[in-house]
């Protein structure tokens, strides 16, 4: 917006199921996201821009906040997106890699906003970027009670329909979204 100030944005925020038909009706140009598998949609294009590695997350003063082990984390409600969703599966995988059964999920949420307000006022966990709640960390609102053990990541990427044709704008609005993944990356 500073290099283009007579430029207006449209900042649509949802979740991939909402935002994937307005992507491809047009009526949005491109999504920065989890991806999802290539061949269930061949008529999008999806390119990688950097590694998101979540993290377990909960209130500041959580019982868990000394600790825990697998059984510690199955006493606890888990707040997580609906089932099918990137997030959600690296969760599954992190519980099957502890073995065991999954921990219950009383609330399936993708607002983030919503969320944070739920793990201010509860016992819940979520499995969710630093980035994510960076301000609510630094606060002091929420803390980080550990990386997700295993191999628990998820690409985040630029995606746009296939036969789109970007304007000279909109490659440089890519442009400065490659920039900043690659910043991140260093």
């Amino acid at each position: 917006r500073a290099d283009f100030p007579l430029v207006d944005i449209s900042v649509h925020e949802g979740s991939h199921a909402e935002l994937v038909g307005p992507l491809r009706d047009g009526e949005i140009d491109m999504m920065v996201g989890a991806l999802r598998d290539p061949a269930m949609a061949l008529d999008l294009t999806q390119r990688p821009l950097f590694e998101d590695r979540p993290t377990i997350l909960a209130r500041r003063g959580h019982a868990l906040a000394a600790g825990w082990d697998a059984d510690a984390l199955r006493r606890y409600p888990w707040i997580l997106p609906p089932e099918g969703t990137p997030l959600r599966q690296l969760w599954q995988a992190m519980f099957a890699a502890l073995g065991g059964d999954l921990p219950a999920v009383p609330i399936e949420c993708g607002s983030v906003m919503t969320i944070r307000q739920l793990l201010v006022g509860g016992e819940y966990l979520t499995l969710l970027s630093h980035d994510q709640l960076a301000l609510e960390l630094e606060a002091g609102l929420l803390i980080d009670i550990g990386p997700a053990p295993g191999a628990i990541s998820r690409t985040i990427g630029l995606t746009t329909r296939a036969d789109w044709r970007p304007t000279r704008l909109q490659q440089q609005f890519m442009a400065a979204i490659d920039q900043a993944a690659a910043h991140m990356n260093s």
